[in-house]
Parts: C-alpha cells; structure tokens; sequence
C-alpha cells in the first residue's frame, strides 16, 4: 500500500479494545498509522495501556478520525453506532468500517446518512489473546467485505485481501464459517477427550494427520468425511459406536447428527445405497438387521462391559 494510502486512513480511531481490537489497533500503529483505541470499560482501558497505544472514550475517538474500525461483538454493534450517531461522531470525510461477519453495511446507515464510506470488513482468521502470533496472522488474511470500495482499501492496509460477499449472503457466509472453523476445533477436541478416556496417551499425534487429510479432502472434493462406517453401511459398527457414547449425551447427539449428515450426503453422491443407509440408521439407534448380526452385537457388548470391569478392578 503506498504512504499516500495509507495517510488517508490516518489518524484512526478503533472503537473496541478486545482481540480483533487491540490487534487491528497495534498492527495500524506498526505501519505508521496514527491511532486510538475507544473504550469505556475500566478492564478494557487498562488492556490498551498494557498494548502502549492511545485511548479515549469511543465518541472522542471517533470525531475527527479518517478511518473508524468498529471491532465490538456483534450483539453490541447497533446501540455502538446508534449511540455514535446521536452524539454526531461520523462526518462525511470519514471511511467507517465494522468487522461482524453476519452483519452488513446497511448497520452503518446513520454514518453513511451524514456522507461516511461504509463497508463490512470480516477476517477470517483467528484472533486469541496472543496478540503477536496473531499479528503475524494478519498478512494475507481473506476478508468478507461488503460495501463501500474503500473497505477493500482498508483490508489492503491491513495486509489483507478482500473478497467480495454481497449483503444477501452475508448471515449465510458467516453461518458457514463458524461451522467450519467453531466445528472443526470442538469435534477435534471432543475427539481427544475420547481418545484419552479409551486410554490414548498422545490422541493429537493420532489425530493431527487424519484431520488433515479429511479437511483438505472436503476443500479439494466437496466429500469430506465419505468414508468409514456411515459411508460402507455399517450398521453393527455403528451400533457400537452408539453403545460406547451412550452416557455422553452431547456427544452422542452430535455424533448420530454427523452420521446422518454424511451419510446423506454419501447417498446423494452415489457412494450408498438405500439399504446400506438404513443399516445406518439402524445402527444409530442400537439395532442390527439379522438375528445373527443381533446376538453378536450383544455379545461383544457383554465382552465389552466385562473387560471394563476387570480394569476398573
């Protein structure tokens, strides 16, 4: 971005001294970008005098910037503005930019009323409280962006690279992203936690190759996870996986609402046909087509409990 750009965006105010807050804050002021921080709340002025960057109150911040970043959560973003508004804080040399993924531009009207370019800027990144791992995070970062094209000037600033989401699509992309990103973290860690209660010493060094694959498969193909039981039609082994995470409510009900789901998905594919879905099915709810098939289910069901018993002994 050439110092002419950037100087437009200069002084900023970011109004927000959370994660995305205080790393945006810090990375604008490490290219030279004059900036202060909007907070009110005791905790979060002293997060941004631990940070060393400048701090007022979110209205005094904002009067006056060239570049306003609103990094609040989302549930707090409406009152934010509104209340900006009724102070007479947005002005029409101003760009005003918020990061919610679900949320777009049109939050922005009272600014973009008084002449301020407006736009929906969301990283998809990850942002803790490590702050330089997640600077180093930054560059290359994808944003959502919907608006003004001045947002895309903005994330080219931050090191970013813009992607167009329109307005419409805006709670469905960040639907998305939570699944994948939220989805992806939470069934890997609930998997760990299986794997160390059946007695696994190392479940990430199990894990870490398989989830790789399995992830780049779905980027790659669309068919992530179309293999394993739900895809083969396993129903006595899906029955025992039920068995074993019957005491794990949350667990089982995520567990027969990814089975379903893949299995649907294998079905539609072509990979399984109707009467390999419904032993699928079957086995979801504890049961096994044949007789046969039954007894030995319960069979190593009883195995299975003795052999419990003996190590809790």
């Amino acid at each position: 971005m050439p110092p002419s750009q950037s100087s437009k965006l200069s002084p900023a105010a970011v109004i927000g001294p959370g994660r995305v807050g205080l790393a945006l804050a810090l990375f604008l002021d490490r290219i030279g970008i004059e900036v202060t921080v909007g907070a009110r709340s005791e905790r979060g002025r002293e997060r941004v005098e631990a940070a060393g960057l400048a701090i007022a109150d979110p209205t005094e911040a904002t009067r006056g910037a060239s570049l306003v970043l609103l990094t609040v959560p989302d549930d707090e973003l409406p009152s934010l503005v509104t209340a900006l508004a009724a102070d007479g804080a947005f002005s029409g040399e101003q760009v005003v930019v918020h990061t919610a993924g679900v949320d777009g531009p049109g939050l922005l009207a009272p600014a973009a009323a008084v002449g301020a370019r407006t736009a929906a800027c969301h990283p998809v990144q990850i942002f803790n409280d490590d702050l330089e791992a997640t600077l180093g995070r930054l560059p290359g970062t994808v944003w959502g962006v919907t608006g003004d094209p001045a947002g895309k000037e903005v994330v080219a600033t931050l090191g970013g690279r813009p992607m167009d989401v329109p307005e419409s699509g805006r709670v469905r992309y960040h639907a998305a992203l939570v699944l994948a990103a939220n989805g992806c973290a939470a069934l890997s860690a609930t998997a760990t936690d299986q794997l160390r209660a059946g007695g696994v010493i190392d479940p990430s060094a199990l894990l870490s190759g398989l989830i790789h694959a399995s992830v780049d498969s779905a980027l790659a193909t669309g068919q992530a996870g179309l293999s394993g039981p739900w895809v083969r039609g396993d129903g006595r082994t899906v029955a025992m996986h039920t068995e074993a995470l019957a005491r794990k409510q949350k667990v089982i009900n995520v567990y027969v609402a990814l089975a379903r789901l893949v299995a649907d998905r294998a079905a539609a594919a072509g990979r399984l046909d109707p009467e390999a879905r419904a032993r699928v099915e079957a086995g979801l709810h504890g049961h096994v087509e044949g007789e046969e098939s039954h007894e030995r289910l319960e069979m190593l069901r009883r195995l299975g409990r003795r052999a419990r018993g003996r190590e809790q002994r």
